[in-house]
């Protein structure tokens, strides 16, 4: 499995939220986010990111990286979840944390919030299998100044 990210980070091993809360974790946790496309990986930074083109983040890198097919993978279902999910980041939080506690899957499967249809994967650097998730390589992000005309 193929797994791409985009941020200032070219490891795995989850520092980013030990500092912050996220949809699927609560601050405090190793975690990481990537996307099983690189529009999703995009998709997933634009969302957060209030920036005039000019001021493009040049630290950021697309990163690529390979799992394993045979690792632990856990899909979180959009019917597994409450109706306002999407709202509801104590819920999403609440799988999230159970999901890092338990240690069951290094992988775990979740609904975007952007795009419902499509999924982001999260990976648990604590876990056992985490070492056998591999970057294949980085790059600084190609930023397209028409991402964020208005």
């Amino acid at each position: 499995m193929i797994l791409w990210r985009i941020s200032n980070h070219t490891t795995l091993d989850g520092r980013g939220g030990l500092y912050a809360s996220g949809r699927w974790h609560t601050e405090g946790r190793p975690i990481v986010y990537l996307s099983e496309n690189p529009a999703g990986a995009l998709v997933e930074v634009l969302v957060h990111l209030e920036l005039d083109p000019a001021h493009f983040p040049r630290s950021y890198r697309l990163l690529k990286a390979e799992a394993p097919e045979d690792l632990s993978v856990r899909t979180v279902a959009g019917a597994e979840l409450p109706r306002n999910w999407i709202s509801d980041q104590i819920a999403t939080r609440t799988v999230g944390d159970e999901w890092l506690a338990s240690k069951s899957a290094v992988l775990l499967r979740v609904p975007s919030v952007i795009v419902p249809e499509t999924f982001n994967v999260l990976l648990n650097p604590e876990h056992a299998e985490a070492g056998r998730i591999q970057v294949l390589w980085h790059e600084e992000y190609p930023w397209d100044a028409r991402l964020l005309r208005r």
